[in-house]
């Protein structure tokens, strides 16, 4: 199931059997998000990446086997994505492979409802670039890059996009810190 939440201060789980109260990811993604964000500015001042026009998280949750996905590009309170890896097979394929998946054309989808924050959808993008992000052997989610333009990710792009990937990772490896 995918909902798209404005993120709840509290959030019962009560619904899953023997659940209490869900992680605290909204302060995971409230730490989160405006480092991301700054992070997501600096690759768009980058020569050569102004077709650059989306960049989200989707914080892996281990107990739910969920992904909070929200939009970097925001100044405020991101909204949020909630989505069961079991309504996504291609991302848990993704996640247990470790390695990045690009999209040349997005049109080639349709209007499929594939899994995209509100701010992927909305932002016009064209290609696209998932990177599973695992520190240690664990899972800590995706960061996924989108651009204006058909075949955007080059091999010189990927390359770059990789280090800034690195530091999304770091930057959730931190967040996962916070519930613990």
């Amino acid at each position: 199931m995918v909902t798209t939440s404005a993120l709840p201060k509290a959030y019962s789980a009560s619904a899953r059997p023997g659940a209490t109260t869900r992680p605290p990811m909204h302060a995971m993604v409230d730490w989160l998000h405006e480092p991301a964000r700054r992070l997501h500015d600096m690759i768009r001042d980058l020569p050569g990446f102004t077709p650059m026009r989306h960049v989200s998280i989707s914080l892996y949750d281990s107990e739910y086997d969920m992904l909070w996905a929200f939009s970097c590009m925001s100044a405020t309170r991101p909204e949020i994505t909630e989505i069961e890896m079991t309504d996504a097979p291609s991302l848990v394929l993704l996640a247990d492979s470790h390695e990045p998946r690009v999209i040349d054309d997005l049109s080639e989808f349709g209007d499929s409802s594939r899994h995209h924050t509100v701010g992927a959808r909305n932002a016009g993008s064209r290609s696209c670039m998932t990177v599973p992000i695992s520190m240690d052997g664990c899972f800590l989610g995706f960061v996924n890059f989108g651009a204006a333009l058909p075949g955007f990710f080059t091999a010189a792009t990927q390359e770059m996009l990789m280090t800034f990937a690195e530091a999304f990772g770091i930057l959730m490896e931190r967040a996962h810190g916070l519930s613990e």
